[in-house]
């Protein structure tokens, strides 16, 4: 099949870019399955696998789009072309209008939140993850830490009151006096003191070296997570998630991964649970339900769907 998967951002991705790394491994899995993949991307952006193009403008994005494809998968852009197409959301945006057909969704309760019913899980190479040898006692943070719906001031309160180190990655320190809500929070402030270390924006050896090697990955979010990347990655390299039952998070944390919590009371009663949780156990978990090849299964299901006439609920 000739398949054309269009984003705005670079590939491959530095630091965070969530749905650039999904639409890499995307395309990567699919050339593996011997389909024929162009990427509609920024400037600067190279695959290995597939033949890149790159588009700035909606107008190169519709060029760049080849006459032979058989179908287009857009996860940015969202544009009328005359093609069979897949638009896939990755935000939380249910007032945005959605005139063309055939939506898709990053999970059950993303679909559900904006009236749809259509959705496909996230995926991940799970083979580039892996367990640590040793853990710490430090809890981890890892999100947009200026962002108030990732609840970094949770996180730090909870650390303080029941006396756990946390790491916090996913920005510096000085970006909690740039975004109104978390400068009001006086976060940057109540972060100050040993028990708290930043490390900016991570990737690579050190993201996956944090991942693995923390106690549990904190995630006290407050809003409606349409998947959530980084606790799955956790997962991946054998740490225990702590979460909100916001969102997709009750599809992705089960038994072997994680507990809930609202109350302090909650979190107390989590902290203790996940003590006895087997690494090996939670990697197996997120490697068994988060692979890249049932991703990219989904839509090639929903893809043939398409292709058959269908419109998509």
């Amino acid at each position: 099949m000739r398949i054309a998967l269009a984003v705005t951002g670079t590939i491959p991705s530095r630091g965070y870019g969530g749905t650039q790394r999904q639409v890499d491994w995307l395309a990567g899995e699919f050339a593996r399955l011997g389909h024929r993949v162009v990427l509609i991307v920024d400037p600067g952006s190279s695959h290995p696998l597939c033949e890149v193009r790159h588009a700035s403008s909606e107008a190169q994005c519709r060029a760049a789009i080849p006459a032979d494809a058989d179908i287009v998968h857009f996860h940015s852009w969202f544009l009328d072309v005359p093609f069979p197409t897949l638009n896939t959301a990755h935000g939380f945006s249910p007032e945005k209008p959605r005139p063309q057909a055939n939506w898709s969704f990053v999970s059950a309760s993303h679909a559900r939140n904006h009236g749809r019913k259509t959705f496909v899980y996230n995926g991940f190479p799970t083979d580039t993850y892996r367990l640590a040898g040793l853990k710490n006692d430090h809890l981890l943070f890892l999100a947009g830490i200026a962002r108030a719906s990732k609840n970094l001031n949770r996180a730090v309160d909870l650390a303080k009151k029941f006396n756990l180190p946390l790491d916090i990655a996913g920005g510096s320190r000085w970006r909690l006096l740039t975004r109104s809500q978390v400068r009001r929070d006086g976060v940057f402030f109540k972060s100050l003191g040993s028990r708290f270390r930043f490390h900016g924006v991570v990737d690579g050896e050190e993201k996956l070296r944090l991942l693995g090697a923390a106690k549990a990955f904190l995630n006290p979010i407050a809003w409606e997570e349409p998947f959530g990347m980084a606790p799955v990655e956790a997962m991946l390299c054998g740490t225990p998630v702590l979460t909100t039952r916001r969102g997709a998070m009750p599809e992705i944390v089960d038994d072997d991964t994680g507990r809930f919590f609202d109350s302090d009371e909650e979190f107390a009663a989590a902290l203790d649970a996940i003590a006895g949780l087997s690494p090996q156990r939670c990697r197996d978990s997120a490697v068994d339900r988060f692979p890249i090849s049932r991703t990219a299964k989904g839509y090639l299901d929903l893809y043939a769907r398409i292709l058959d006439g269908e419109t998509l609920p």
